[in-house]
């Protein structure tokens, strides 16, 4: 008879639980303010737990939610009333949680804000079908496709807020003859979208490092004259502001930085903002941008502030989580760009809190009351 041997099974080791984050001093905010607070959800990684750590913050911690549509306009479907495409058909039917508003963005640029915006299909960012490459900013097929695109996204998405123009004086930064031609679609789609949503807030986006002259090819444009022309087509002045992509900007930003925003006589708010907790080195570009958790959390400060004090309508951070999981994934130049904004969430990529996320809630746990100019 054969016998033989087990070896017998190791004794499983229990796993320490893994420790919460860290608990910040909590910041003493007001009792009241006068804006909306949130992010986009922009993932933090490409995975399900990146997208979803990012919704869930979001939601967490703010009542409005941005949602961007900045990687191209479905131009032949939206021009002729045909179905758009399955990818572009999930995103129109994105629903804000309960209780919370929607700012909704669509830009008809492309992302370096120089020319028409690509083919939206079954992906972004797709090569503009002819005779699209070769159409202006103001001819009637432009203007007719945005136009619907615009209503089409509105009647499926309901937005609190609608944006439609995303950091657009920085196309008049790089083509002053296409900006002219961006102001006249700009008027045209903002004239008939009032014509069916009377009570929608409608307006674009303005960057201010270009508004302020901070960068380089923003140097010699006359800003402040052609904002104020576009203007008159916008119900609010929206503002996009991230202060490390400029040498030239204050380390300390004054308190009177955004005074110049209340020129307009409009209601203001923040669409994009963002500020790097550490230093990142553009290789791509041998450039190097600077900042520090401090500079972050100062930063976080000086712009709540700032809407509580102006009664702003609504502030956005861009990004909940740090995406550096995300950025490492790709390959220069795209890492490099994408490396600018990927150090500006409110909490690390592995969920440690950063000192700017204990000054937003503080401002978030104030009590919201209707600003008053609206």
């Amino acid at each position: 008879m054969s016998s033989s041997r087990q070896t017998p099974a190791p004794t499983p080791v229990p796993t320490a639980p893994k420790p919460p984050p860290p608990r910040l001093p909590e910041y003493r905010g007001p009792s009241t303010r006068p804006f909306y607070m949130g992010f986009t959800e922009w993932p933090a990684d490409l995975t399900d737990d990146g997208v979803a750590l990012a919704r869930e913050y979001a939601r967490a911690h703010g009542d409005i939610v941005s949602v961007m549509f900045i990687g191209g306009i479905p131009w032949p479907e939206a021009l002729d009333g045909k179905p758009f495409s399955k990818a572009v058909q999930e995103n129109l039917s994105y629903r804000t949680p309960a209780g919370k508003k929607l700012f909704l963005s669509i830009s008809p640029l492309n992302k370096d804000r120089r020319d028409l915006a690509p083919y939206w299909g079954e992906s972004e960012n797709q090569p503009l079908p002819a005779p699209w490459t070769s159409e202006p900013l103001n001819s009637p097929r432009v203007k007719k496709a945005f136009l619907n695109f615009v209503l089409r996204a509105v009647d499926a998405m309901h937005p609190d807020y609608l944006a439609i123009g995303v950091e657009s004086n920085m196309l008049l930064s790089r083509n002053q003859a296409k900006w002219q031609q961006l102001k006249e679609l700009q008027r045209d789609t903002y004239t008939a979208v009032k014509k069916v949503h009377r009570m929608l807030p409608v307006f674009f986006t303005t960057e201010v490092l270009h508004y302020k002259g901070l960068t380089r090819d923003s140097k010699g444009t006359d800003q402040e004259k052609e904002v104020a022309d576009m203007m008159r087509s916008s119900d609010l002045f929206a503002m996009s502001l991230y202060p490390h992509m400029s040498a030239e900007m204050p380390r300390v930003i004054p308190a009177n930085f955004l005074e110049f925003a209340k020129r307009f006589k409009k209601g203001i708010a923040v669409a994009e903002s963002g500020m790097t907790s550490r230093n990142v080195e553009l290789k791509s570009y041998a450039t190097m941008l600077y900042g520090s958790e401090a500079d972050q959390a100062q930063f976080a400060e000086f712009l709540l502030k700032t809407a509580a004090r102006d009664n702003y309508e609504f502030v956005i951070n861009f990004a909940t989580t740090d995406s550096d999981r995300l950025v490492a994934q790709l390959r220069p130049p795209l890492a490099d760009l994408a490396r600018i904004w990927a150090f500006i969430g409110m909490q690390t990529s592995d969920r440690r809190p950063k000192p700017a996320s204990a000054v937003w809630d503080g401002f978030l746990r104030a009590k919201y009351e209707q600003p008053k100019w609206w």
